[in-house]
């Protein structure tokens, strides 16, 4: 069992692996990965179980699994599991198989339960705790245990949180034997959707897909100006149309770009922010996107593809401003892009090896023609597996297939759990009703201003989302700040896109960033350093949600006519180069402050809708562009 260690806030943060099982209980966790697998293809291909018994029976595999994979604390057995784990995890099937078998019976009874139920439920609300202890830390935990105090302390707390105050078997049957708390709605999509797709990007990983990303990001991006890490925004951008995941995308594509960018020169912590930052934006690039986006069009009762369509603008807006930041980089550092005859034929790599991107235009096309994600991924996965046989080094054989199906499980098991038990906070809002209330809470705080609102509504979101996994973090603070911001009488979709951006940057925002803690380990660089950079770099993802609430017009789904659209499009783009240069303060020559605040504020003019607004910003960064060119030293 090995630990990635970083420091932050003077503590020791610790993120725990997995074991590394052999012998016997590696076949025992080796065969309940591939039944999970197996039960969630079947559901997908043939049809959903009654929602109780398919995140019942998802839920049982998901916290034995934990229970056996994941220690109790570092002085556990890295190997084996203990005795205790053993019993955890016979408890966790019991609780889980007792909802599974008995659903119609506890749906009849219509609110009544038994004794041995609440004991039961006591149980599994435990469990839920300590199994997401495990694989998620502390933080994740404690901040949902306040909620279960605000459920029975009702009559304690001040307006308008004040409640009459829920009894222990009224908390514990809210939580355990209905569809609003654990087994919820967020449990209920990554019981379906979410495993899909995660197994799906395992299933691309066996075939050599995330390869192929970086070949011919290599062979589009290598030879330019600062090449590899233009190659690592390529790479990470295409990776994240598949992952959806901040800290599989580093992973995956940040072992082959950063070695490559700190080659060529970029410093180490350079080179982990680079990387941090694009593979972020993974989690907002069609067509898969983080495991919120499913939430997202569950929430709101809206087709999966129109999330994907809204949130395809600002996904390249996201891109096209790391990009400008580091050419900058590259043009202050003087580097040179790679030799072309150290670059792979980008015609060579599409002939070769261009089929491998046939599932995702799979994916796609069923989106666009109405089918449901599961029906879309499901096809995503066979076009993988007929595909694979096309290269014999990378067909799935029986063998690869079963490491296949481990691989997903194992992956899935972090965002299952977190969906778990932020189903409690859902839960005990709805039980307690203070739901209603908290949109009224936000705006008495800012007095219904707009900007203020979407100010608070931010500040919850990356408060929400340090050490914390973006699903939970979205749902949790869209529960919060979402509404406010609808009360005031702003589209639904946009409020709650705006919220998951802020999510999503959360995994790069310090003092807690996991995305940049990823990367820092790989590049051996400090991981607030890298942090901080990161942010930097990703500065116009932190800009680009104001962008979605003030110019609705850039989201596809939203536009009145294309002339408004291109418009509003264009002087975003030359609105983010314009952030590019105030954070790197360099073009042509070092930017004096005077010069950075001038860029600042023509970028704001131009992300700012109107017309007075655009022709102002336009006229400020095209002097500063024209004059750095002309009379520039360099």
């Amino acid at each position: 069992m090995t630990n990635v260690i970083s420091k932050s806030l003077g503590k020791t943060t610790i993120i725990r692996k997995r074991r590394i099982i052999q012998g016997k209980v590696k076949k025992l966790i080796t065969f309940l990965t591939v039944i999970l697998a197996c039960f969630q293809l079947y559901t997908a291909f043939f049809g959903l179980l009654p929602a109780m018994q398919q995140r019942s029976f998802h839920l049982c595999f998901v916290m034995s699994l934990i229970f056996l994979l994941y220690p109790m604390k570092e002085t556990s057995p890295s190997d084996k599991p203990s005795f205790l784990d053993w019993i955890l995890a016979s408890f966790s099937i019991l609780c889980t198989l007792y909802i599974f078998i008995n659903y119609t019976n506890i749906a009849q009874r219509a609110g009544m339960y038994k004794d041995y139920e609440v004991y039961l439920g006591a149980i599994m609300v435990i469990l839920v705790f300590e199994a997401t202890r495990r694989v998620m830390g502390l933080t994740l935990p404690i901040f949902c245990s306040f909620f279960l105090f605000f459920a029975y302390y009702g009559r304690l707390m001040p307006v308008p949180l004040k409640h009459f105050g829920l009894s222990i078997p009224r908390i514990v049957e809210e939580l355990y034997l209905t569809t609003d708390g654990i087994f919820g709605l967020v449990l209920g999509v990554s019981a379906t959707y979410i495993f899909l797709f995660v197994l799906f990007g395992a299933f691309l990983q066996s075939t050599g897909v995330s390869q192929f990303f970086n070949e011919i990001s290599l062979a589009l991006a290598g030879h330019l100006k600062g090449g590899p890490a233009k190659i690592a925004v390529l790479s990470s951008a295409l990776m994240g149309t598949v992952s959806g995941s901040t800290s599989a995308n580093v992973a995956t594509t940040g072992s082959f770009t950063i070695p490559l960018m700190k080659n060529v020169g970029y410093k180490n912590y350079f080179a982990g922010a680079v990387e941090a930052a694009a593979s972020t934006g993974g989690q907002i690039m069609p067509p898969v996107m983080g495991a919120a986006s499913f939430i997202i069009a569950d929430t709101l009762g809206i087709s999966y593809i129109k999330v994907l369509i809204a949130a395809l603008v600002p996904a390249i807006l996201y891109f096209w401003g790391i990009w400008c930041s580091l050419d900058l980089e590259a043009q202050k550092l003087n580097l040179k892009g790679l030799k072309k005859e150290e670059l792979p034929s980008a015609k060579r790599v599409i002939i070769k090896q261009g089929y491998k991107i046939i599932p995702l235009i799979g994916i796609i096309y069923f989106l666009v023609k109405g089918r449901s994600p599961l029906y879309a991924g499901s096809w995503g996965i066979i076009l993988t597996v007929l595909l694979s046989f096309i290269d014999k080094k990378k067909h799935l054989n029986l063998k690869k297939l079963i490491e296949t199906f481990e691989n997903g499980s194992k992956t899935a098991l972090p965002v299952a759990i977190a969906c778990t038990i932020v189903g409690i906070v859902i839960g005990i809002m709805g039980a307690t009703g203070v739901a209603l209330n908290i949109g009224d809470a936000v705006l008495l705080l800012t007095k219904e201003s707009l900007i203020l609102t979407l100010i608070v509504a931010m500040i919850i979101s990356l408060l929400l989302g340090m050490g914390m996994p973006t699903t939970a973090s979205y749902v949790m603070a869209s529960t919060v700040a979402a509404p406010a911001l609808i009360l005031l009488g702003q589209n639904s979709l946009n409020v709650h896109l705006f919220v998951f951006y802020f999510a999503v940057l959360s995994s790069i925002t310090p003092p807690v960033c996991v995305g940049a803690y990823t990367a820092a380990g790989i590049a051996g660089s400090n991981p607030n350093k890298t942090g901080f950079t990161a942010m930097k770099l990703a500065l116009a993802g932190f800009i680009i949600p104001y962008v979605i609430i003030f110019s609705p017009e850039l989201l596809l789904t939203n536009y009145n006519n294309l002339g408004s659209f291109v418009l509003g499009f264009i002087s975003a783009v030359v609105g983010v180069f314009g952030l590019a240069l105030t954070t790197e303060g360099f073009y042509f020559g070092k930017l004096s402050l005077i010069e950075r605040m001038f860029s600042l504020i023509g970028a704001i003019c131009l992300i700012i809708p109107g017309l007075t607004t655009d022709i102002l910003g336009y006229f400020i960064l095209i002097f500063i562009i024209y004059y750095k060119r002309k009379y520039s030293n360099n």
